[in-house]
C-alpha cells in the first residue's frame, strides 16, 4: 500500500469522526471534556488543566478506534488472504443491503429524534459518559466507532476496498489503522475546541440533541440510498443492466481525484498537522500544571 492510499483513509476517517451518529455520545462526552467528570459542571477546573484533559479523554477515545478498527482489519485481512475469490462476488450485495438499512435507521432518526429498534439499546446506553478512568474512556471510543459503523458505511467500504485488494497482511491491516488514527485527531480537535468553549457548549448540544439526532437522519437516509444506488450499480451489469454505470465512473473520479490531491500536497500537510498537533498537546501538559501550581 503506497502512502497516498494510506493518506487517503487517514482522511476518511477523520471525516468519518462528524457522523450523525455520534451526536447520541456527544452531549456526554462534551461534559466530559470540560468539567472532568461525568454529569457535574465544575466551573473552576482552570482552562489549560480542561485542555488536558480534553487531550488525555481524545488520546483514550482514539485507542479505542485504533482497537475496534484493527480488529476488523485483522478479520479482513483473514478474509484477503484466504476467501477473496470467495467474497468478493457477495461484497456488492452486502453494500445494498446495508445501504437499505442505513436509509432506514436515517428514517427512524427524523421521526423520533433518536434511534429505536431492535438491537438498538446498546447505543442509547452508550450515550451516558464514561468515567474518569483511562479504560472507561478508551471502551467509550470503541463504543463510538462501533456506532458510527451504520453512518458512515459508504466511507468505511472505501477502506474495505482497499483492504480486499491489498497483496498482503501489513497492506491489508493499513487503512484500518490509518482511517482509526484520521478518526482521532477529528476528536482531538473536537476536544480541544470543547475545553476552549467551556461548559456553555455542552449544555447547548445536550438541549439541541433531537434536533441534532433529525439533521443527521436526513444525511443517513442520502448515505443510505446513495450506498444502495453504488451497490446496485455494481450488480446490475452481471445481469446485461448498465442504467447505472454512471455512478461507478463518478465514484471512481472523485475517488482519483482525491488520491491525486493527496499525492501531490498530501504528504508535507499531514506533517505539518502531526508536528503542530504535538507542539500544541506539549504547551497545553506544561500549561497545565502551571495553572495546578498556581491553584496549590
Amino acid at each position: 500500500m503506497d502512502l497516498a492510499d494510506a493518506a487517503y483513509a487517514l482522511l476518511l476517517g477523520a471525516v468519518a469522526a462528524f457522523n450523525p451518529c455520534g451526536f447520541a455520545l456527544l452531549p456526554a462526552y462534551l461534559t466530559v471534556i470540560v468539567t472532568g467528570s461525568a454529569g457535574r459542571d465544575d466551573a473552576a477546573v482552570p482552562r489549560a488543566v480542561a485542555l488536558r484533559r480534553a487531550l488525555g479523554f481524545a488520546a483514550a477515545m482514539s485507542l479505542g478506534f485504533v482497537a475496534v478498527f484493527t480488529a476488523l482489519g485483522l478479520l479482513f485481512g483473514g478474509v484477503s488472504l484466504g476467501l477473496q475469490a470467495t467474497v468478493l462476488p457477495y461484497v456488492s450485495y452486502v453494500t445494498v443491503v446495508l445501504g437499505v438499512l442505513v436509509a432506514a435507521l436515517g428514517v427512524v432518526m427524523v421521526i423520533h429524534g433518536e434511534l429505536r429498534g431492535p438491537g438498538l439499546g446498546a447505543l442509547s446506553r452508550a450515550s451516558h459518559a464514561p468515567g474518569r478512568t483511562f479504560a472507561s474512556q478508551a471502551a467509550y471510543g470503541a463504543s463510538f466507532a462501533v456506532a458510527s459503523l451504520s453512518c458512515t458505511i459508504g466511507l468505511f467500504l472505501v477502506v474495505v476496498t482497499q483492504a480486499l485488494a491489498a497483496s498482503g497482511p501489513v497492506a491489508t491491516l493499513t487503512p484500518f489503522v490509518a482511517y482509526a488514527i484520521g478518526m482521532g485527531a477529528s476528536v482531538v480537535l473536537v476536544s480541544l475546541a470543547a475545553a476552549l468553549a467551556g461548559t456553555g457548549l455542552a449544555a447547548a448540544v445536550r438541549r439541541r440533541t433531537p434536533q441534532l439526532m433529525r439533521a443527521g437522519g436526513v444525511l443517513m437516509v442520502l448515505a443510505g440510498v446513495y450506498v444502495t444506488v453504488f451497490g446496485l450499480a455494481e450488480i446490475l451489469p452481471r445481469f446485461g443492466v448498465h442504467a447505472l454505470d454512471g455512478v461507478l465512473l463518478a465514484t471512481a473520479r472523485w475517488q482519483s481525484s482525491i488520491s491525486l490531491a493527496i499525492q501531490s500536497w498530501g504528504t508535507p500537510v499531514l506533517v505539518g498537522l502531526v508536528l503542530a498537533a504535538a507542539a500544541a498537546s506539549a504547551w497545553v501538559v506544561v500549561a497545565a500544571r502551571r495553572a495546578e501550581r498556581v491553584a496549590r
